[in-house]
């Protein structure tokens, strides 16, 4: 039965070695093996990643072929329709940390490590669409509402704020993804939305915050301005003081000389 086995075996592998088929990797593309059967060597995914812009030639039937886009790609969940990765509103929606609701636009910009890719294939996913839509956008899509949750209403305003949250994000995205050979490059943020009814009273606020300050930076010049006449004043009256104080002194001294002379004069009569 061994020798039969063997017998019809042989010519299938002939027929199956003599018609090769090609695998190709695009420009920016790594290509990974899997050996289905082999007679002497090792089954199941190759250790070895297969370079971009080449082709290879494999056996059908006892090999599968798989690639794994290397370039930079972009994640974008976003409320406006038709852009993004879905069609309709697919923006974060969470709450700040003093409770009101908000709605971030987010851009993940990420990549995987060519030396990766069999690992990918074995452990993660067996396609770029599959590992995007179940790693990296199932984990985008929670972490970051956790750490832009953070910031407190007003800080949302602040752009200096959004990106630190951003660079954190980024760092805390890289510590999940490091084991699946995915590595976030970037993490950048658009546009946020309030509550309709909040955002308006927040646009309120910032309309009498403006009033306060023009009415403050208004008191702060007539201050000014006074201070600069008081100034002037005590200066016209130390003017004034001198001058009185040197008219009083030399009419002392007028006053002294004249007293001399007249006493030397009546001495002398």
């Amino acid at each position: 039965m061994k020798h039969l086995a063997l017998f019809l075996l042989v010519p299938v592998l002939g027929l199956g070695v003599s018609g090769c088929v090609a695998h190709s990797t695009g420009s920016t593309e790594v290509g990974v093996r899997t050996i289905k059967w082999s007679l002497t060597g090792k089954k199941g995914v190759e250790e070895r990643v297969y370079p971009a812009g080449s082709t290879y030639f494999f056996a059908p039937f006892i090999n599968d072929w798989h690639t794994f886009d290397t370039r930079l790609q972009n994640l974008e969940m976003t409320a406006e329709p038709g852009r993004g990765d879905r069609a309709g509103r697919d923006d974060l929606l969470f709450k700040t940390i003093d409770g009101n609701d908000i709605s971030l636009d987010v851009i993940i910009s990420y990549r995987i490590v060519p030396e990766k890719a069999p690992m990918i294939l074995q452990q993660v996913a067996t396609s770029d669409e599959a590992l995007r839509e179940c790693i990296v956008r199932t984990v985008a899509r929670s972490k970051p509402r956790d750490i832009f949750g953070e910031l407190d209403t007003e800080e949302f305003y602040t752009a200096q704020k959004r990106a630190e949250k951003a660079e954190q994000v980024a760092r805390e995205l890289n510590t999940i993804f490091e084991p699946y050979g995915i590595v976030v490059e970037r993490v950048g943020t658009r546009d946020y939305r309030f509550n309709p009814a909040y955002q308006a009273a927040i646009e309120e606020k910032k309309v009498a915050d403006q009033e306060a300050e023009r009415l403050k930076a208004e008191t702060n010049a007539k201050e000014e301005e006074y201070n600069t006449l008081v100034q002037k004043a005590e200066a016209e009256i130390e003017k004034i003081k001198v001058q009185a104080d040197g008219g009083y002194e030399r009419a002392v001294i007028e006053a002294d000389a004249y007293y001399e002379q007249q006493q030397q004069l009546a001495e002398a009569i």
